[in-house]
Parts: structure tokens; sequence; C-alpha cells
């Protein structure tokens, strides 16, 4: 589902604005707000934008790193279907080349990496005809 269809059934409002350094976004409990950083490029943007899309849907206050994980984890989840995930890595080997094929992060790859179960993890290998390590 795209943030189009995302934003509107959250009912989340996003705005651009000035951030602490190092953030590039941020989600606000008390308002149920996304405050993304000006200027991101188009990846760094979308990547951020899922990930605090993640904590407005968990409804998270404060910051831990459970929290942090599991919006990660939503976010990847989100980011990158199974199809283009084997099309990707059929064609290419690094984490960087994967993340840039599906014009995610490097971090949103291994995140993703990271949720496989063993029998999805023994299917991309047999779909993909390599082993990946996990």
């Amino acid at each position: 589902m795209g943030t189009d269809m995302l934003i509107p059934q959250l009912g989340v409002p996003v705005v651009e604005g000035e951030l602490p350094d190092g953030w590039w976004g941020a989600y606000d409990a008390d308002t149920h707000t996304i405050t993304l950083l000006p200027k991101l490029a188009y990846i760094q943007w979308n990547s951020t934008l899922y990930h605090e899309l993640g904590h407005a849907y968990y409804r998270h206050e404060g910051n831990c790193v459970k929290q942090e994980r599991q919006a990660s984890v939503w976010a990847a989840r989100r980011l990158i279907k199974a199809s283009d995930f084997i099309d990707a890595n059929r064609l290419y080997h690094s984490t960087q080349e994967v993340a840039h094929y599906l014009s995610v992060m490097p971090e949103d790859v291994d995140t993703y990496i990271s949720t496989l179960s063993p029998a999805e993890i023994v299917l991309m290998q047999q779909l993909i005809g390599k082993e990946y390590a996990c």
C-alpha cells in the first residue's frame, strides 16, 4: 500500500521541519504528526516516512530500541515486496546494489532479511539460486 493511501488511513499529517542533528524524521505521539527533514533525497525521504508511519501505526510514545525495531520492521515489510527482493537478488550481490534496485535504504534490506522465517529463507534461496547470508 502506497503512502497516498497509508497517510489518510492512519490520519497522520506529514510536515517538513527542523529536527535534532542526525534525525531525518520524527513521530510526535501527542499531536499524531510526522515531521521530515527538508531536502532529503527521495530514497531517504521515503524510507524515513515509512519508518515514521510505523511509529504512527503503533502509536508509539517515547523512544526505545524495541519501538525503533518495530517501526523499522513495519516499514521494511511495506517497502519491499518479496517478488522484487527475489528479482533484485538474482541480479545483484551486495546489499547496496539490492537496495538501489529496490529504491530503499540498505538498512531496509537488512531489516527485511532479518524478518524472514527459516522457511522463507529456504524458499528465497531456492528461487534466487544462491545462498543469502541472513
